[in-house]
């Protein structure tokens, strides 16, 4: 992996919204998650968690970091994927603009949800 000046060279493949949608300030190199997910059904639950990352996803588009902060976290590039988007909004504390307890809740409910899921369908034996 070659880096230079807070920026990494991998592709993140996995952003599942277009830029369009979250503000961006520059092009995603691959839109192939929010392209596969784009005609899906989702639970009520799911799209939860999709409507709550998107905001998050907003709220670090929105955000001018320190430099500290894009340094540590390789923030060079517009696709930065959500262990960066958590982190570099996290470092950055402004409570008052960025609430996690609406995402950390729909996660918990889809967890919940798929929980039992996860021996009905074999994944695991019970």
């Amino acid at each position: 992996m070659e880096e230079n000046q807070g920026v990494t060279s991998l592709t993140n493949h996995f952003i599942p919204f277009t830029e369009a949608e979250i503000g961006a300030k520059g092009r995603f190199e691959s839109d192939f998650m929010a392209r596969y997910i784009a005609d899906l059904d989702f639970s009520p639950e799911a799209q939860a968690v999709l409507n709550e990352g998107r905001k998050l996803f907003i709220r670090f588009h929105a955000t001018q970091f320190p430099r500290k902060i894009r340094e540590e976290l390789k923030l060079g590039r517009p696709d930065a994927g959500w262990y960066q988007v958590r982190r570099a909004l996290e470092a950055y504390g402004d409570t008052e603009l960025t609430d996690f307890d609406p995402f950390k809740s729909a996660y918990a409910a889809l967890s919940d949800k798929l929980r039992p899921m996860v021996y009905e369908l074999g994944f695991l034996p019970r």
